[in-house]
């Protein structure tokens, strides 16, 4: 009997696990390697020849934040998967304090064994525990930015887009800190309604980025929006994108183009 492995879309199943939530396949195709909740979804994409390499827009859009925000010495990721974003931020900041959440421990295990996650990095906080618990545990560390793409087996979780949840975001964030949010929605009226429990949260310190995809990150700033210096942003930009092997410039350009009227108001 064939092998109904050898034609799936992600290439060749070469690890598995299975948690209370289901399964957590790992799977293989050239230089890259997948991690998916037992569909054809990727939850993770890993390039094995750059490791640190943000394989999927959406992400690679989420590293303008680095150059967004103000001073940057921790970071919060909600949503760990396969650690695309602790790779790519660690290879940014060797010394960057970083807390990732994931609510399975399943995937954070496999994530350390196949996903090149470092869990000895002294400078990384791994935590199992589901993101809104986390947020809104007894505790007054705050962060620089805050990473937010929690994702079910086919779609985005819904707490993401909730007040409650958002609300529990601001108050973890620094003084001058911003949050970072994957808003896809496949509904324009789930879209609608996550940029307006956005907005009742953080006012008009918002800016958007729509990506290739359907993706759009929304970008909420804890005090307001920051001046952005355009030649500034596009030289930084350049700089990070080449050292991380992705368009990051093109991306700064699109984000500028579409906040122009927005961005020049805060200066």
């Amino acid at each position: 009997m064939a092998d109904p492995s050898r034609n799936h879309p992600l290439g060749t199943l070469i690890a598995e696990a299975r948690d209370d939530q289901g399964d957590i396949c790992v799977r293989q195709q050239g230089q890259h390697r997948f991690l998916t909740f037992g569909n054809e979804v990727e939850q993770s994409c890993f390039n094995l020849e750059t490791p640190y390499r943000l394989e999927h827009v959406y992400t690679q859009a989420m590293l303008l934040g680095p150059l967004l925000g103000g001073p940057l010495q921790s970071a919060l990721i909600l949503g760990f998967g396969g650690g695309s974003l602790v790779r790519a931020l660690r290879h940014y900041q060797q010394k960057l304090s970083i807390t990732a959440v994931e609510a399975r421990q399943a995937v954070i295990d496999v994530a350390a064994q196949w996903f090149d996650i470092d869990k000895e990095d002294p400078f990384l906080t791994l935590v199992c525990a589901e993101a809104g618990a986390f947020l809104g545990s007894p505790q007054e560390t705050t962060f620089d930015l805050i990473f937010a793409d929690l994702y079910q087996a086919e779609n985005v979780d819904p707490q993401q887009n909730t007040l409650g949840f958002l609300k529990l975001c601001r108050e973890r964030l620094s003084d001058t800190g911003l949050l970072m949010l994957n808003q896809w929605s496949s509904e324009y009226r789930d879209s609608l309604a996550a940029k307006e429990a956005l907005q009742s949260v953080f006012g008009d310190n918002i800016a958007h980025l729509q990506v290739q995809g359907g993706n759009v990150i929304a970008f909420a700033f804890k005090s307001r929006l920051p001046r952005v210096n355009h030649k500034k942003l596009i030289s930084e930009a350049l700089a990070l994108g080449k050292a991380l092997d992705i368009p990051l410039h093109t991306l700064a350009r699109n984000f500028w183009r579409q906040n122009l009227a927005r961005l020049r108001s805060a200066r």
